[in-house]
């Protein structure tokens, strides 16, 4: 009889408190099994998401080895008192295959060579059974201190681009801004594209083997080492993880996988430059979800526009931050048909960049594959090196603040 648990604590769709902590046990005997889900019961610092009752010592355990890599604990608990010599083993493999996750001993002994061996074998902290609710509390404490210790020093911002209608440039923003950020942070542009994806023809990129849904199919071998098989690596200095370039049948990414990319991109890049799928589907708004900034790109004219407050509206119901959400003005032309104030009064919201429209050094750059290829002294080398600093620490100053009112094609 397989007496493995897995146990949610957390309702489906909905993430865990930010900073509680992911527990998973092994061989843990009844009594203490029973006293830890007590003390969780108790305290919203952590959650226990499974209960295995096999050690990982042996290769035909490789099964509950996946398992646990699939769900990344944060923390895993081995009972030592079974089999002290496969309880090291376990601690040696988690340790080889989950490198983030703390390990912690339990054990009715004592002695201080068990202690220093259980150590030696990855253990981070040694606890005595019957465990101690404050020695728990003060052991989970410290892991979660190096966890947001850790992501307050590495996390990186994730930026997405989503096109209001087809054609308003959101792909070649989300370039030639990756490409900008790339030369003084690491950056990383992620074409989120399910076929047919154009980043890498706009970056005169040569055809790659593997693609982001690639990477999507694989969560569970993550590591820094494994996304270097994926990313292309442009002369510029900007990475990039293409979308599939076939016109096969469309890949996609389920919502948890998607979230884990990102959350570990986020922490080996400054910037993850995302050119979303325009399609509001489960996969955009699991990306928009994560994202520090969206960037809503539109042109100057009344249907991208209509598609803006449709965006806005969309993203409303679903209680997005909207002051996550930035207005993108492409192709922006001073003196045009529709005025600033117009579009602000029209979409309820401020616009917060204009891209000037400067349709020739666009092309000029797109077939030359280099973003960077602008002339300097252009109003859009001047647009885009602003927008650069902005995110990296310069302020902008705030447009006007817009008026109420819509115009007549979007009623009131």
């Amino acid at each position: 009889m397989n007496s493995d648990r897995t146990t949610r604590h957390s309702e489906r769709g909905k993430a865990p408190a930010a900073d509680s902590l992911s527990i998973a046990t092994l061989c843990l005997d009844q009594e203490a099994s029973s006293q830890l889900r007590g003390f969780l019961d108790s305290m919203p610092l952590a959650q226990l998401v499974t209960e295995l009752q096999h050690y990982l010592a042996d290769e035909q355990d490789s099964v509950f080895v996946d398992r646990l890599k699939d769900l990344r604990p944060d923390i895993c608990i081995i009972d030592f008192d079974r089999d002290r010599e496969k309880a090291g083993r376990t601690a040696e493999r988690i340790r080889e295959v989950l490198t983030e996750t703390a390990i912690f001993a339990a054990s009715s002994k004592s002695q201080p060579d068990l202690i220093i061996r259980a150590m030696r074998s990855g253990c981070t902290e040694y606890m005595i059974k019957p465990v101690d609710r404050d020695q728990l509390l003060e052991a989970l404490a410290r892991v979660g201190g190096r966890r947001r210790e850790k992501r307050e020093q590495t996390a990186g911002q994730i930026l997405t681009f989503l096109s209001a209608k087809g054609g308003t440039g959101a792909t070649t923003l989300a370039i030639h801004l990756a490409a900008h950020l790339a030369q003084t942070k690491k950056t990383l542009l992620v074409d989120l594209h399910p076929d047919l994806g154009d980043a890498s023809i706009f970056l005169a990129l040569p055809r790659h083997q593997y693609h982001f849904y690639d990477l999507a199919e694989n969560t569970h071998r993550l590591d820094s080492d494994f996304l270097q098989g994926f990313v292309v690596r442009h002369p510029t200095g900007l990475e990039v993880l293409p979308a599939p370039d076939g016109v096969e049948s469309p890949r996609h990414a389920g919502s948890e996988a998607l979230q884990r990319i990102m959350e570990f991109l986020r922490a080996q890049y400054e910037f993850v430059v995302v050119d979303c799928n325009p399609a509001l589907n489960e996969e955009t708004m699991a990306v928009i979800d994560l994202a520090d900034h969206l960037y809503l790109v539109a042109t100057p004219e009344i249907l991208s526009l209509r598609n803006v407050a449709r965006h806005l509206e969309f993203l409303g119901r679903y209680d997005y931050p909207r002051d996550k959400i930035r207005v993108i003005i492409n192709r922006h032309m001073k003196g045009g048909t529709i005025t600033d104030a117009q579009i602000e009064k029209a979409i309820h919201k401020n616009i917060f960049w204009k891209v000037p429209n400067q349709y020739a050094e666009i092309i000029k750059a797109i077939n030359n594959g280099d973003p960077l290829s602008i002339a300097p002294r252009s109003e859009l080398m001047r647009s885009l090196n602003e927008w650069v600093e902005a995110l990296i620490g310069k302020p902008i100053p705030e447009s006007k603040k817009a008026e109420k009112g819509m115009f007549g094609f979007l009623g009131g």
